[in-house]
């Protein structure tokens, strides 16, 4: 029985800047991967906190372990366009990849990715004063 279960990414291709210095998101699709995923333990919570989201004093974050590799925070791709990082789906939260490591031994070979949870974010939306929850 393998450890690795069906996962869901979100990736974001494509986000540019534009000519007044503006971020343009790009276009998002999902993929799924096999990973297996588990919470970091205090000594790794501590060997990474200086990754941790600023502020944060209670976060919680995952490290995964998959024949595929995740893209970290934003990378470039070809001198104009960037790539996102990957956003993990993993039992109803958003987990965004901050770390991924490439561990080829030939015995066992994976990536080792650690990813913090995003925080939804209350957003003002209207005149009516609605409130819309967005990642």
């Amino acid at each position: 029985m393998s450890f690795r279960k069906k996962i869901t990414v979100l990736r974001t291709i494509g986000g540019y800047f534009d000519n007044d210095g503006m971020w343009n998101d790009g276009t998002s699709e999902e993929i799924t991967i096999f990973a297996s995923v588990q919470p970091l333990n205090y000594d790794e919570k501590a060997q990474y906190s200086t990754l941790a989201p600023e502020g944060a004093t209670e976060y919680r974050a995952v490290k995964l372990y998959s024949n595929v590799a995740l893209n970290p925070a934003k990378q470039e791709l070809d001198g104009s366009t960037m790539q996102e990082a990957d956003v993990v789906l993993w039992r109803g939260r958003q987990y965004k990849v901050v770390l991924c490591e490439e561990w080829q031994s030939d015995v066992i070979n994976h990536f080792h990715m650690v990813a913090w949870e995003i925080e939804p974010k209350e957003v003002e939306s209207d005149e009516n004063n609605d409130t819309e929850v967005s990642p």
